[in-house]
C-alpha cells in the first residue's frame, strides 16, 4: 500500500504541483486548502505525513497543529511545515513538528524530505 501524504496550503499552484510530483513518485496524495479542510481530511483518512503551510485563511497552520494535537489518533502523524519564515525552531520544539521547508519550495527538497520522513512509496 502506498504511503499517503496530506498537502495543506492555500496556494493552489503549490498544492497542485506538490500533488502531481508526489503522485508521479507513487505516493497517494490528499489535499486541503486550509486547516478546516485538513481536519476533515484526517477524519476521512489518516495520512503517513502532513505537509502544512502556516499562513492560510479560515484556520491557519498553528491552529491546525493545536487542534490536531487534541485527537489521540492524530498526535503521531509527522508534520513538515512549509513556510516563508526562517525562524521555525521554537515551533518545531513546542509542537513536535518533524521539520520545515522554506518557500519558495524546491521540488527536489520536497521529495527528499518526504522520503526522509516516510520512506519510499
Amino acid at each position: 500500500m502506498p504511503k499517503s501524504i496530506l498537502v495543506v496550503d492555500d496556494e493552489t499552484v503549490v498544492v497542485e504541483i506538490a500533488k502531481r510530483k508526489l503522485e508521479d513518485r507513487g505516493y497517494e496524495v490528499q489535499t486541503a486548502f486550509n486547516g478546516v479542510e485538513a481536519l476533515d481530511q484526517l477524519k476521512a483518512k489518516i495520512p503517513d505525513l502532513i505537509l502544512l503551510d502556516i499562513q492560510m485563511p479560515e484556520m491557519n497552520g498553528y491552529t491546525f497543529i493545536m487542534e490536531k494535537s487534541k485527537v489521540p489518533e492524530y498526535v503521531d502523524i509527522p508534520v513538515v511545515v512549509l513556510t516563508a519564515y526562517n525562524e521555525m525552531e521554537p515551533l518545531l520544539r513546542r509542537h513536535r513538528i518533524k521539520d520545515y521547508l522554506l518557500k519558495p519550495l524546491k521540488l527536489q527538497d520536497l521529495i527528499a524530505k518526504v522520503v526522509e520522513v516516510v520512506g519510499h512509496p
